[in-house]
């Protein structure tokens, strides 16, 4: 039973990771928060990780921030020693969904999921401290 979670797992990261990276063109973004912003679908998402504080964002197909109400989100996050957890992003402010890091962990990856009404964005971002930010400060990546 392990196996077939941990295989399940496998699967869905490397899925979701595909269709983030194949929902995006070579464009620049606008960044509302300061953080990384990708395409998904008819959406973006934004994230940015402060003081252990994961922050996302469900941007519009103008890169503006939409409000949180109505939105649920999740992030499938991924820890430098391979683990994964699947965790809920709770409501922040009118526009923002956190999810608070645990600062004794490093952590690689997130795939960030949206659903509004019958809609559904997701994209993968990198969380390693060795990621830099590009020479705007706003790390835009796809």
């Amino acid at each position: 039973m392990k196996k077939i979670t941990i295989l399940m797992t496998v699967m869905l990261i490397a899925t979701f990771t595909t269709f983030a990276q194949q929902s995006g063109g070579d464009h620049k973004h606008g960044s509302p928060h300061g953080g990384t912003v990708k395409t998904a679908g008819d959406f973006h998402i934004e994230v940015t990780v402060k003081d252990g504080m994961l922050m996302a964002y469900l941007l519009d197909a103008n890169e503006k921030a939409m409000k949180n109400t109505g939105v649920k989100g999740t992030a499938l996050i991924q820890t430098a020693d391979g683990q994964t957890s699947t965790n809920p992003l709770i409501p922040s402010g009118t526009e923002g969904f956190m999810y608070t890091l645990d600062k004794a962990k490093k952590y690689n990856k997130a795939i960030v999921t949206f659903t509004t009404g019958d809609k559904t964005a997701s994209a993968s971002f990198d969380l390693t401290a060795n990621a830099k930010p590009a020479a705007d400060g706003h790390n835009h990546q796809h």
